[in-house]
């Protein structure tokens, strides 16, 4: 899940707001966004992303006002349809709540020129696409205003944590959206305000995570623990607890607090693929492979683990299935075309060439900043033959410092070959 990161103030990075996007975790994604933007990031497919997010988010108020309208609650349906603009950026989903909010003449419709001046990007972008993020300011005072920015924050929360969260009082929201502030100390003597009778799982799962987050691991364990217990087989507290347990660098521990999960039947698909991530981090290769099957046939299907699963899949021969499994992934690029799993897939069978170098040549415009897709394009010239910019470009690229060690170890074993 993305928001984990978020919890516990992991590097942000492109790959996991793609992952976030794919998920329809657009919240996740903005803040994954606005921390790689005030970072300096200034890609194009940065910039291409935080529309993606902030329409993602428009459309849902979109679609709730549309409900609200049809079901006749008029007052809701404004108050949906006009967040829904304020976070639109595409032109044609602006026109699209523009029409929908004309349905009722008492609405005050907020014009594109009226909404916050989105960050533009120095990066160019691809044709149609135009570089924007939002930063909105935050108030802790007004519940109805608290109300709107928690919906966003927990958009990608479970369906039925989303409504237990808006339910609650005051102090609760104001500590909540400090918090996502990055106001953790600010935040505390809030929490204590909080109803003894709101002090259930949610109220210890948000408390554990900030004292995780402040460093007291064990006080933050403790509590996510207790928060399980009392909402047993809830995926995301599974996950923020798993995350505690890695970052504190206790592999052995967290893996038998995922078989202790499996044993229990909590939502075994989902623990059986971390637990397959963490096999494969530790280099256990087979029975990484046996839990990616288990989870595959529970219905799992995250993006990020399809791609580990794959290659599992790939290096013990069953590279039609692999090939499958990346297929359906969405395409790289503005203008679709094969994803670059897929592309690195098909590489090492050196198949599909053509499109291969097309995938990632758009990966080197996407992301110039990193090496990577430099190498494949080196590595697709050596493939097809094309020995002098195949050597040219891999003879440049193994000396750039940004590129990873085990990519550097790869390119430097094929100029040797070559």
């Amino acid at each position: 899940m993305g928001f984990i990161g978020k919890l516990f103030g992991s590097k942000p990075s492109l790959e996991k707001m793609r992952s976030a996007l794919e998920q329809g975790s657009y919240a996740d994604a903005l803040h994954l966004g606005e921390d790689l933007l005030a970072g300096g990031d200034e890609t194009s497919e940065l910039a291409e992303s935080l529309i993606a997010a902030s329409d993602g988010l428009a459309r849902m108020n979109y679609d709730e006002g549309i409900r609200s309208q049809q079901a006749g609650d008029t007052q809701l349906a404004v108050e949906h349809l006009q967040l829904a603009l304020a976070q639109a950026r595409s032109v044609a989903l602006i026109r699209e709540i523009d029409l929908a909010l004309a349905h009722d003449p008492t609405s005050v419709q907020l014009r594109p020129e009226d909404q916050p001046q989105p960050v533009l990007s120095k990066g160019a972008s691809c044709a149609g696409c135009s570089p924007a993020s939002v930063s909105a300011e935050v108030s802790t005072d007004e519940l109805p205003d608290l109300q709107s920015q928690i919906e966003l924050i927990i958009a990608s929360y479970p369906a039925e944590m989303q409504q237990a969260y808006l339910s609650r009082s005051k102090p609760f929201m104001q500590a909540f959206m400090l918090v996502h502030c990055g106001e953790d100390l600010q935040a505390l003597p809030l929490w204590e305000e909080v109803p003894r009778e709101e002090r259930d799982e949610i109220y210890l799962f948000e408390l554990g995570c900030l004292y995780a987050r402040q460093g007291e691991a064990g006080k933050g364990v403790a509590m996510l623990r207790q928060a399980l217990e009392l909402s047993p087989g809830n995926g995301l507290m599974i996950d923020a607890l798993l995350s505690l347990l890695v970052d504190q660098g206790d592999q052995s521990a967290a893996s038998k607090f995922l078989q202790a999960q499996i044993d229990t039947g909590a939502n075994p698909a989902f623990c059986y693929a971390r637990l397959c991530e963490l096999q494969a981090t530790s280099q256990e290769t087979s029975a990484a492979y046996e839990s990616a099957n288990k989870a595959l046939a529970g219905g799992y299907a995250e993006p990020d683990f399809l791609v580990l699963a794959a290659s599992l899949f790939e290096a013990v021969g069953r590279v039609e299935d692999a090939e499958q499994m990346l297929a359906g992934l969405p395409g790289g690029g503005c203008g679709g075309g094969i994803n670059l799993p897929l592309a690195e897939l098909w590489l090492r069978q050196n198949r599909e060439l053509a499109r291969v170098l097309d995938a990632f040549n758009d990966a080197c415009r996407q992301e110039p900043e990193n090496p990577r897709w430099q190498l494949r394009v080196a590595q697709t010239y050596l493939a097809r033959k094309w020995r002098k910019q195949g050597l040219d470009l891999l003879q440049r690229v193994v000396g750039d410092p940004r590129l990873e060690e085990g990519l550097r170890l790869e390119a430097e074993r094929l100029l040797a070959e070559v």
